[in-house]
């Protein structure tokens, strides 16, 4: 399962969403967007911190194994993590299950984003028969997604940037763009061949849910990745 990390080869950079910054909050949340549902959704998990609550969000590739962002890693111990799965509510329901191992991808540096992915995997599976929580399919790496692509993002987030927690999960649907077109917009961030970006005009992210999926046609397509601490609308 470790392959996973290096073999996907898709990173997000939304682009109404993330502004390069030089803070590194793993803390970011999907503005804009529509309440949702853990049925439509429910690969759909939050990584929460003993004593801290929601950290970032993963999606099930698995149900012992968990992808998320690499920087969504790096400040605690597996032994100060748990997962919680199937539920709409950020804090509340679903099943809990404590983490044993982190691995993030060994080229990540948290100088770039590229190659910003990492596993999360649980001493015990979530069960099988529960309908609130299935796996999600990781697209190929040799699998190109075009500009114009229609995805969702999912996770619990803000209403706007500096609203308390919203606790119902929410997503968003957005359309890829071509590196061209994100590289201009993103003129301080150097877009790698590891990366999609993605965006739509009045849907954003702001701090509270890296780490989490973007999907399109029921594929796992990308990780949120960003650091930043406000929205840009970019797009």
């Amino acid at each position: 399962m470790t392959s996973a990390v290096s073999t996907l080869a898709f990173l997000i950079i939304l682009l109404n969403w993330c502004e390069w910054a030089t803070s590194s909050s793993s803390d970011l949340r999907i503005v804009g967007g529509f309440a949702d549902k853990i049925e439509n959704v429910p690969y759909t998990v939050s990584i929460s911190k003993r004593g801290y609550g929601h950290l970032c969000g993963g999606s099930l590739i698995t149900l012992k194994w968990i992808l998320t962002a690499a920087h969504c890693l790096l400040d605690d111990g597996p032994g100060n993590l748990y997962v919680r799965a199937g539920t709409t509510y950020k804090n509340k329901g679903g099943i809990l299950r404590r983490v044993q191992t982190t691995i993030s991808h060994a080229l990540y540096t948290t100088q770039k984003l590229d190659l910003d992915v990492g596993l999360v995997e649980l001493f015990r599976p979530f069960p099988a028969n529960n309908s609130l929580i299935s796996t999600v399919r990781l697209r190929a790496p040799s699998e190109i997604v075009p500009p114009g692509v229609e995805c969702v993002i999912s996770g619990w987030g803000d209403t706007k940037e500096n609203d308390g927690p919203y606790q119902i999960l929410k997503s968003a649907k957005v359309k890829t763009v071509s590196q061209m077109r994100c590289q201009q917009a993103l003129f301080r961030q150097v877009i790698t061949k590891n990366m999609i970006c993605a965006g739509a005009q009045g849907q954003d992210a702001c701090q509270g849910d890296s780490g989490g999926p973007m999907v399109c046609a029921g594929i796992l397509t990308g990780v949120v990745s960003c650091r930043n601490s406000a929205c840009w609308h970019l797009i």
